[in-house]
């Protein structure tokens, strides 16, 4: 059986993830729908990035472990950040929207 080469294993995995990010951005179907103001465009700008900071961690395993590392911890701290603003978005949402039907 052909073994790729480790680093062209990671690569082939970071343009796949880069692929299915852009494809993520040009499709309809969202995790959270682009009518919801704010939100809807944070779940794209994380999956976007998601698939950038990969795809750059990925390329720089081999040469420069310490940017890989930041490029991953960068990674993180947009998943984190994202995913707190778009709960308090949908919370502060819930509280209007319940004011509102009251």
């Amino acid at each position: 059986m052909n073994q790729l080469p480790e680093k062209k294993k990671n690569m082939t995995g970071a343009w796949a993830g880069l692929i299915l990010a852009a494809l993520y951005l040009i499709s309809p179907l969202d995790i959270v729908p682009d009518v919801v103001p704010v939100a809807g465009w944070l779940d794209d700008i994380m999956i976007a990035g998601i698939g950038v900071l990969n795809f750059f961690q990925q390329q720089t395993k081999t040469a420069n472990n310490t940017l890989s590392g930041m490029f991953k911890l960068l990674k993180w701290l947009l998943i984190v950040v994202t995913v707190i603003a778009v709960l308090l978005i949908l919370l502060f949402g819930a509280m209007i929207f319940s004011l509102f039907t009251k």
